[in-house]
Parts: C-alpha cells; sequence; structure tokens
C-alpha cells in the first residue's frame, strides 16, 4: 500500500486510513481492513532488535485513537478480528519480545526501547480500564459461545479474545514517582512499585461482567483443548497476587460465617460444602511461575456477526450477589447454553461495578470463585493439559510451570472444603503423579545441565525445581486427606476389600510400586547445592518425602500384598553422610521452619538413629551444632525428639572419651570400606589418572589392541570391540565397579520389558522408562545413589557407556546416561547381557518374546581366563 511504500515500512499518521470519529462515533474508512491485515502481516515480519514498526505505531498513538475505537464502536467481524489481532500483537509482554537465549545474550534490547513498550503496556491497561472496553470483549465471548456447533474460526477467535485479556492483565502499572533506581532495578516487567489498584479494578470489571461464567463454560466444551492453556495463564494472573494461605484462611471464615448464619441468609448464593480446618500443612505456592507467553494470532479469518454492545453502570454500589435464576428469566438462551448453565446455576453469582475496590474486596471476590472453579472446571482444566502436554513432542516450558502452578496451588482447597470425589476423576489419576515424578526428574537434569553454565541465570530453573516438588507434595497431601476422609465415612465393619474399592484407596496403593517417585526425594537431596538453591527448596524436598513416607506406610499396612514394598529397606538409603548432612542443613531453620519441617527432619533422623541403629551418622557437626542451638534457646519440641537429641549427644560424648582422635568417621553401612574409599576417591575426582590409565601391561595392551582390530574386521557392532578383552571387562569388578554394572544392567532389562509392553495398564511401576517410550524420547539412566553417581565420575566408566552407545559421547554431555529410543528389546536384552549374567529376579518378562541371542565371544580368551 502507498502509506507502506512511502514511508518505507515505517506508517505516518496521516497515511493510515482506518478510520475517524465524528459526533461521538467513530467510523472506519474503506481501507480499514486492507491497512489492519498489513500491519498484522508486518508487525509479525519486523526486525527483532529495532522494532521500528512497532515504535511508530506506539508513537502514532494508535491505540487510543484507532484500536479502542474500533473494538467499542465497530460491528464488522473481520475488522474486529484483525483489530484483536494487533491488540494482541501490540500487547505482548516486554519480556517476550526480547530474544530469549539459553546463554548470555550479547546483543541485548536497548533501554530506551525497553522504557518505550513498558509506557504503552501501561497505557494499554489503563485503556482497558473502561468498561466499555472489556464489555465489549466479553460481550464478542458470550456471542461465539452462542452459537453451536463452534466453527475452527469461532474457535480461534476465542482463544484471541482470551489472548488479549491475558496480556492486559500481565501489562505493568504505571509507576508514580519512580526513581532512577528502581527502574534501573526493573526495567523490564511487572510493577513493584504500584499498589496494585489497577489490576484490582480490571478484575472487579471482568467478573461483574461474567468473565468468570465464561471461563467455567469453556471448560465444558469438547473444542477446550484449543484454549486451555490461555485459561490456566489467566487463571495464574488472577490469583498471582493472592498466596494460596491466605485464601485458605478466607475459606474457612467465610465457611464458618455460612454455617453460624445459615438459617437467616437463604439468599447467599455461593454454597460452600461442609468445610473443617485442614488436617495437613499446605505449602505456599510458588512466587513466581515464570511468565512467557508464546500464543501469537496467526492470519486473519472470518467469523460470525457480533451482537451491539451493552452499556455498564459506573456508578460505584457495594457489592450484590444476584441470583442466577432472575437473570435467566429476562431473555432465552438456547438448549446448549442451558445446558451448559447447570453446572454452576447455584453457584453463579454478579458483582456490580466498584470504582476503587480494595485488596480484601477482590480477595473476598476470588475466593467464591475458588470452589465454582473446583467443582466445574478444575477437573476438566487438569485432564485436559495432563493430555495435551504429555502429546507434545517437545514439551514447553511455560506451559508446565502453568500446569504445576495449578495442581500446586489448587490442590489444598479441594480436601479443605471436603469436595466431593467425583470432581476429581481426572485429577486423582495415577498417570497423573506419574508424569509429575517424570518431569521432576526432566528438570533435575536440566538444572545440573544448566549450572555447569557460567554467567546464566539459574533463577528460571530453580523455580521449576520447586514447582516440580511442591506440585507432588500437594497431591500426596491431597491424596491421603482424601483416603483419611473416606475412611472416616466407613462403618467399622467394612471390609478391606470394600475400601478398594474406592479410587483413593486404588491410588495410594499404586504408591507402594512407584520405586521412581520414591528415588526422586533423594536425588534431589543428594543433588542440593546450597551455593545456588535455598534451604526453604530443601524443606520443600524433606516435606515432600515425609508425607511419601507418611502415605506408604499407611499403604502397606492395608495392602493384601504387604511383601510387594519394605520401608525399612527404603530407609536404608538414608543412612549415608551426604543426606544426613542435607537434613543437618534444613535444621538450621528450626525456629521458622514450623512444626510439620521440623517433624518431616526429625522424623527421618530418628529412623535413621534409633530404628537402624546409625546413630554415628547423627554425630555430624552440622546436626550436632543444631541440636546444640535447640538446647540453648530451649526450643520446644516433642518429647521423641527431645530424647533422640539427648541420646545423640550422649552417644558423641562417649565415643569423644573413649577415643583420643574424636568421634569415629566409621564407614558408610553396606560398603565394603576398600570400595568405599574408592567410590569416595572418583567422586572427589582425586584419583582420575588412576581410572584413566588402568593398570595393565603392555603385553596385555597390545593384546587388546590386536583383538579389537580382529572384532572391527568380523564386523562386530561397536560396543563389543573394545570390552570383550576380559582384562578391561574385570578390571570393573576388581575397582568396586560390581554395583555399577549392575544398576546399569537392571536400566536395560526395565527398558526391554517396557519395549516389549510388560507395564501396559501398570505403567506406574516403571514411569521414567514408560513415558521415555510414549513419548518417543531416549530413556534417562539415573544415578539414584551416590554409589551409582560416582561410577559417572569415572573416565574409564563413561567411556564403556560410550561404546555401548548408552552416552552421546566420553566428554559426558548430559548428567544422565541414555538409552536410545531406536534400540529393540533384542539389542537392550543384548546389551544387558553383556554386562554379565542376568539374574532372573531381574527379569519380568517372557524370554520367548525375544528371538535367540547370540554373544560372538572369543573362546580362547575366555577359556583362558578360567584357566588361570
Amino acid at each position: 500500500m502507498d502509506w507502506m511504500t512511502l514511508t518505507v515500512g515505517i506508517p505516518c499518521l496521516s497515511h493510515v486510513p482506518l478510520g475517524m470519529f465524528y459526533r461521538d462515533k467513530y467510523y472506519i474508512s474503506d481501507e480499514c481492513l486492507a491497512c489492519l491485515s498489513e500491519i498484522n502481516a508486518k508487525i509479525n515480519c519486523e526486525d527483532p532488535n529495532t522494532r521500528p514498526l512497532r515504535r511508530a505505531l506506539i508513537f502514532m498513538d494508535i491505540l487510543n485513537k484507532d484500536l479502542i475505537p474500533i473494538l467499542i464502536h465497530v460491528n464488522q467481524p473481520s475488522i474486529i478480528r484483525s483489530t484483536v489481532e494487533l491488540l494482541i500483537w501490540l500487547t505482548i509482554p516486554v519480556d517476550c519480545l526480547i530474544p530469549a537465549r539459553e546463554m548470555p545474550a550479547d546483543i541485548s534490547m536497548p533501554k530506551f526501547m525497553v522504557h518505550e513498550f513498558t509506557q504503552f503496556l501501561c497505557s494499554a491497561k489503563e485503556a482497558f480500564l473502561d468498561p466499555n472496553v472489556t464489555q465489549a470483549v466479553v460481550d464478542r465471548l458470550s456471542f461465539c459461545l452462542t452459537h453451536q456447533p463452534l466453527t475452527t474460526r469461532n474457535c480461534e477467535f476465542i482463544n484471541y479474545l482470551l489472548l488479549l485479556i491475558r496480556n492486559v492483565l500481565y501489562a505493568p502499572e504505571r509507576h508514580i514517582n519512580i526513581t532512577e533506581t528502581e527502574e534501573r532495578m526493573h526495567p523490564v516487567g511487572h510493577d513493584t512499585a504500584s499498589d496494585g489498584s489497577q489490576q484490582r479494578r480490571l478484575i472487579w470489571v471482568l467478573f461483574a461482567q461474567g468473565f468468570d461464567q465464561i471461563l467455567i463454560s469453556l471448560l465444558t466444551y469438547s473444542q477446550k483443548g484449543e484454549w486451555v492453556m490461555t485459561i490456566v495463564q489467566l487463571i495464574a494472573l488472577l490469583y498471582q497476587r493472592h498466596p494460596a494461605d491466605k485464601m485458605q484462611k478466607l475459606l474457612d471464615r467465610k465457611a464458618n460465617t455460612n454455617c453460624s448464619s445459615k438459617d437467616d441468609d437463604a439468599s447467599n448464593t455461593c454454597q460452600y460444602f461442609d468445610s473443617t480446618n485442614s488436617t495437613i500443612t499446605g505449602s505456599s505456592a510458588a512466587e513466581d511461575i515464570g511468565l512467557r507467553f508464546a500464543n501469537c494470532p496467526e492470519t486473519s479469518r472470518k467469523y460470525d456477526p457480533l451482537v451491539p454492545m451493552q452499556d455498564n453502570d459506573r456508578n460505584g454500589v457495594n457489592v450484590q450477589r444476584i441470583s442466577k435464576g432472575k437473570e435467566e428469566k429476562k431473555s432465552k438462551g438456547t438448549s446448549h447454553k442451558q445446558k451448559q448453565n447447570k453446572h454452576s446455576e447455584s453457584h453463579h453469582f454478579k458483582t456490580k461495578i466498584i470504582c476503587d475496590p480494595s485488596e480484601e474486596d477482590v480477595s473476598q471476590l476470588l475466593v467464591e470463585f475458588i470452589p465454582i472453579f473446583l467443582q466445574n472446571g478444575f477437573n476438566a482444566l487438569v485432564g485436559e493439559l495432563h493430555q495435551k502436554l504429555i502429546q507434545q513432542d517437545v514439551l514447553v516450558h511455560s506451559e508446565k510451570s502453568f500446569f504445576l502452578w495449578l495442581i500446586t496451588y489448587f490442590m489444598r482447597f479441594a480436601p479443605q472444603l471436603k469436595l466431593d470425589e467425583k470432581y476429581l476423576k481426572n485429577v486423582f489419576v495415577i498417570d497423573l503423579l506419574c508424569n509429575l515424578t517424570w518431569d521432576a526428574i526432566h528438570q533435575t537434569e536440566e538444572f545440573e545441565v544448566k549450572s555447569l553454565q557460567p554467567s546464566l541465570d539459574l533463577n528460571p530453573f530453580l523455580r521449576r525445581l520447586h514447582l516440580g516438588i511442591t506440585a507432588i507434595s500437594e497431591f500426596l497431601q491431597a491424596l491421603d486427606a482424601y483416603c483419611t476422609l473416606a475412611e472416616s465415612k466407613q462403618t467399622i465393619d467394612n471390609s478391606r476389600e470394600n475400601k478398594k474399592q474406592s479410587n483413593v484407596f486404588q491410588l495410594r496403593e499404586y504408591l507402594l510400586a512407584i520405586n521412581d517417585l520414591r528415588q526422586l526425594f533423594l536425588l534431589r537431596l543428594r543433588l542440593f547445592n546450597p551455593i545456588n538453591q535455598s534451604r526453604r527448596y530443601l524443606c520443600e524436598i524433606i516435606k515432600a518425602n515425609h508425607i511419601l513416607l507418611l502415605s506408604l506406610e499407611r499403604a502397606t499396612k492395608l495392602s493384601a500384598s504387604q511383601k510387594s514394598f519394605d520401608i525399612s529397606e527404603h530407609l536404608k538409603q538414608f543412612c549415608c553422610r551426604t543426606i544426613m548432612a542435607r537434613y543437618g542443613t534444613a535444621l538450621r531453620d528450626f525456629k521458622t521452619n514450623g512444626p510439620f519441617v521440623n517433624d518431616s527432619i526429625f522424623t527421618v533422623l530418628h529412623h535413621v538413629g534409633i530404628d537402624l541403629d546409625q546413630v554415628d551418622l547423627l554425630c555430624d557437626p552440622v546436626i550436632l551444632h543444631n541440636f546444640s542451638q535447640i538446647w540453648a534457646c530451649e526450643f520446644k519440641l516433642c518429647e521423641d525428639w527431645e530424647d533422640l537429641i539427648e541420646y545423640v549427644v550422649q552417644k558423641f560424648m562417649q565415643d569423644y572419651r573413649t577415643k583420643t582422635d574424636g568421634f569415629d568417621e566409621g564407614s558408610v553401612p553396606g560398603i565394603p570400606d576398600q570400595m568405599q574409599d574408592k567410590q569416595i576417591s572418583l567422586y572427589n575426582h582425586t584419583e582420575s589418572t588412576a581410572c584413566e590409565n588402568p593398570s595393565f601391561t603392555e603385553a596385555e595392551l597390545a593384546e587388546i589392541q590386536i583383538l579389537k582390530t580382529q572384532l572391527v574386521a568380523s564386523g562386530l557392532n561397536s560396543f563389543y570391540v573394545l570390552f570383550f578383552p576380559p582384562f578391561i571387562f574385570f578390571s570393573f569388578l576388581s575397582t568396586g565397579f560390581q554395583q555399577q554394572l549392575c544398576w546399569i544392567q537392571k536400566s536395560l532389562l526395565v527398558a526391554c520389558s517396557a519395549r516389549l509392553g510388560t507395564y501396559v495398564n501398570e505403567e506406574f511401576r516403571n514411569p521414567v522408562a514408560c513415558l521415555s517410550l510414549k513419548m518417543r524420547l531416549p530413556c534417562p539412566i539415573i544415578p539414584w545413589t551416590e554409589v551409582q553417581a560416582s561410577a559417572l565420575n569415572s573416565n574409564l566408566f563413561r567411556l564403556l557407556l560410550h561404546r555401548m552407545g548408552l552416552q552421546t559421547s566420553v566428554a559426558q554431555t548430559v548428567p544422565f546416561p541414555r538409552i536410545p529410543f531406536a534400540w529393540s528389546a533384542e539389542t537392550l536384552y543384548r546389551a544387558a547381557l553383556f554386562l554379565g549374567p542376568v539374574d532372573s529376579q531381574n527379569i519380568d518378562f517372557d524370554l520367548q518374546c525375544l528371538t535367540k541371542v547370540e554373544l560372538q565371544v572369543p573362546p580362547c580368551h575366555i577359556n583362558s581366563l578360567a584357566d588361570g
């Protein structure tokens, strides 16, 4: 177009013929649609470093002069759609405009551009404070839902409208009297200095116009997969300033008020379930879920006609709850719409607009939405997001973060409100817990990789680590609470078989078989780094592990197959100095931890020191120092924990008197002293040269080289080439690598079982292997214990994995070895046999499903070894 060519791609105000005002009404020009379409096409392809078109449109004030008036006054569908599309592009958060790089950016966006875009977003938020603007968006959402069935164009437009509201809610508020220092500290992102009054007004207006009911209705449609990710982002923004702990207190207060005035307040339409104080301690939701948006509009499409705009009452009035049934008498909706309204007929509420709602007003508004959302939308949202994320080939970190936040924030409210189990049928499923476990392991490995990159911002990865643990913790707490509720409802003469009919009882029994979940917490404890990870995060790990141990203990007592899991054997893995040091670190904050976290710490210390008779491990300087501090300040603990402290201190003093060199360092239980010394030296890289140059004579090395050449010429697979010489293989056994070889072998056998379909409908038995196969990804071999991890610090062991094809390079570019996805079941079993004889107890598949595996081993060398 002329205005594009005349300005070399930069629009001029006099050459953009979108429309004009005449007598307080906006009229569009004949070229309005063509101009909007061309701007949308150009702005998506502009230079990301200079953003000339975006800056020119901001300078022209196209938002207030054209786009907002079009949104309010124009009823032509194609023009409205293009306008909404352009508004989404213009209101994209500033941190999404900056090119995202995992490594530090060499070229960053100039500060003056960041300031321009931030100020524009402030103006956009202020423009949407006008109820007429938000009403225009809400009315178009409502109108789209009245036309059934929904077309692809309507589904796309619905998502565009939701994206626009999301961007406006995320936009910062304008700072007043902000200093230069504050501006330098917060050049991008949210308003840390503002009081949030604009956000409160915007939320209040949206709820007054029925936006809450629209969100619930959208989750009942079969096409909800088109907008579920946008909806969870919207809900996260609505509750961003409202901690979950505060919402729990308000729910309790509201429930008590409703109970006391139940007979007098018959007109109250927001009914709550019989609620009691939660018996479980909830962790605070993640303060920052790392909002980054990737949803952007595509090409312009046509959609159905629009309804006329409605006037809004701008007068400031008190909150009034209006019955949903009275409103439905005024107009007749379609049969489909009446069907959707059934879900929230008794719970829907309307809120008249208040000029300046307080923080308490908005909190009460959001509290009333919680039971409505849990009863009508939470189950569908979690189920759809779960399936959507599993089916993705490449997992988007931001989408995963929102999913984890949703579970972390809202799961605690369900048992508090005693929500019926039927409203959580997509939540209380074992597949969801397995997915949370798999994702937590993936995030653990990713953080280990990123932490090795210098000058990289680790905060987003730390937030994901924290979210993964809190999501599992809240899931387990809710499951335990519902099991308790189910037990209380059953009569004394109910049989054990009848109890198992409940879904929550069956789910709790499944926990006994999820070894990966139990080992996850040990892995996180071992890899905890106090340099870049907080003690709050460490306490979350310990608390989640404690909740799991309680659930396992209860499930073991009620399980018919009690021999399937031995909790004492599991607790023996905590008997090492590294894990005990982590518990000692967490105990430093005993004054602020809270009773639940302190009980979680002392419970494991009691198991290790008393039940497993490893009190020497508690005589660690960190733990003893905390014990002395607890005694010094006379901190109140339960009697059992005080007895434990006294016993450990007495044991330490007794050993100190009898040994002139202090308390005995001892050896880790279950590991020979010679092997322990070897593993510690490998772990600390003090004997890396010995690993690089195993002790072979020159004659043996020459014979190995000749044999390698012969094997290569015979065309055998690469991982046979280096390691079938018996000198190298048995050197692993002589240097203490037998446990590590068994670990690799078991992992290969598990992957073989998963490939053969052994775990069909029982994927929870090995979620990492099964989900990796389902997602068509290489299966990680996870070093759960310190002994297993020490082998990965050996160059010789890494070379073995590399030659077997289990690691991409000898340099160990990823922390965990990986089993290639392309390996067949026969290849997996052949690799397992290569590492030594296979114990039949480790095989849980039928060997007849495999073709005969023959290992071509040079007989002369095996015989010579046997003769020797």
